[in-house]
C-alpha cells in the first residue's frame, strides 16, 4: 500500500469493524474542549470554534477547574463568579457553549471522582472530537487535566463505568488532540495539524479580552507587569496588551514549523495560528476527516513530519 492510500486509511482504531455505528459521513460536527481553566479553551482553540461555528458545526468549551486563585487580590468566591461571566461571553462571542466543572483551582487530580466527572461530561455531549492539554503542559492543573481526558477516553464505551451517565448509541470513540504548547521535554510537540487563522484572529481578540481578570490583571500581573496597563486604556490599548499575552503562548508556533507554513499555505503568510497533535488514545482519524475536523487545516504527511524533527 503505497503511503497516500495508507494516510486516508489511517491506523487500525479507524475500522468500520470496532465501531460499526459510528457515521463517519455524518454533516454536522460536534467538538468538545477541555482544559484546566476558564480561558484556556478560548486562547487554545478559539480560532478552530470560530471556523466550525461559521460552517454550522458545534463545539463546546469544558473548564475543569472554576479558576477560583487565578489572582492577586480578588477573593476566590468572588473571583469564581467573575470568571464564569467572563468565560460565558468569550464563548459566546466565538459560538461556543460554555460549561465549569466547578473543581476548585489548583486541585485538579487524576482520581476516581474526578475521571468520572470528565466521562459523564464527554458521553453526555457525544463529541466526534475532543481537545485537550498535552500532560507535559506547564501547570499542575494542565498536566492533570490532559492526564483525566487519557483515562477517561477506553472507559466511554464501557456501560457499567458511571452507569448513570449511557454510553451513547453511536459508541464512537472520539478523536483525541492535543493542544499547542512549546515545552521540550519528554518529546516536543508533534504538529499532526496546522491551522492558519489569521481571518478570524480579530474576533478571537476581541472574544478573548472578556477575560479581563486574567489578561487584564493576573498575567501581567504574574509577569512583574501589572503596572503596564493604566485604568484609562481604552479597547485598542487593551487589545495590544493582549496581543503580548497571546504572543507569549504561542511565540514559537509559526518558526518551529516554518517549513510546514510554507508548505501547507504556499500562496499566503501565515500571521496568527493555532496547531494540534493527535493523541494515540481515542479513534484515530484519517486524513480525510481531520480536514473535516479542522476547516481549512493544513495535514502534514508524515515523512514531511519526520523531515522536520530531523
Amino acid at each position: 500500500m503505497d503511503e497516500k492510500k495508507f494516510e486516508n486509511n489511517l491506523w487500525p482504531l479507524k475500522s468500520p469493524w470496532i465501531y460499526p455505528r459510528d457515521n463517519q459521513s455524518k454533516k454536522f460536527l460536534k467538538v468538545m474542549v477541555i482544559c484546566a481553566h476558564p480561558d484556556d479553551a478560548d486562547l487554545l482553540a478559539g480560532g478552530l470554534a470560530l471556523k466550525l461555528t461559521t460552517l454550522g458545526h458545534k463545539i463546546k468549551f469544558v473548564s475543569v477547574t472554576n479558576g477560583n486563585i487565578g489572582h492577586y487580590k480578588i477573593n476566590p468566591i468572588e473571583l469564581a463568579a467573575i470568571r464564569q461571566k467572563e468565560a460565558k461571553a468569550s464563548a459566546q462571542a466565538l459560538g461556543a457553549e460554555y460549561e465549569s466543572l466547578n473543581i476548585n483551582d489548583g486541585q485538579v487530580y487524576v482520581n476516581r471522582e474526578q475521571t468520572e466527572k470528565v466521562v459523564n461530561i464527554i458521553r453526555k455531549y457525544d463529541p466526534d472530537l475532543v481537545i485537550t492539554h498535552r500532560p507535559t503542559d506547564y501547570h499542575r492543573d494542565h498536566r492533570y487535566t490532559g492526564q483525566l481526558v487519557m483515562d477517561a477516553s477506553y472507559m466511554l464505551i464501557v456501560p457499567h463505568y458511571c452507569p448513570e451517565t449511557p454510553v451513547p448509541a453511536s459508541r464512537k470513540m472520539p478523536v483525541i488532540c492535543y493542544a499547542y504548547d512549546d515545552f521540550q521535554r519528554p518529546y516536543a510537540f508533534v504538529p499532526n495539524v496546522l491551522l492558519d487563522v489569521s481571518d478570524v484572529y480579530k474576533q478571537k481578540s476581541a472574544a478573548l479580552i472578556n477575560h479581563e481578570s486574567q489578561m487584564m490583571d493576573w498575567l501581567p500581573w504574574t509577569m512583574n507587569q501589572e503596572d503596564m496597563i493604566p485604568e484609562d486604556y481604552d479597547i485598542q490599548n487593551r487589545l495590544e496588551v493582549l496581543e503580548m499575552m497571546i504572543i507569549a503562548v504561542f511565540s514559537r508556533i509559526l518558526t518551529d514549523f516554518r517549513k510546514l507554513w510554507r508548505k501547507g499555505y504556499p500562496d499566503r503568510k501565515v500571521t496568527k495560528a493555532e496547531a494540534f497533535e493527535i493523541c494515540e488514545y481515542g479513534r484515530q482519524p484519517s486524513v480525510q476527516e481531520l480536514k473535516d475536523l479542522f476547516p481549512g487545516a493544513y495535514i502534514p504527511r508524515k515523512k514531511d513530519l519526520k523531515e522536520m524533527l530531523k
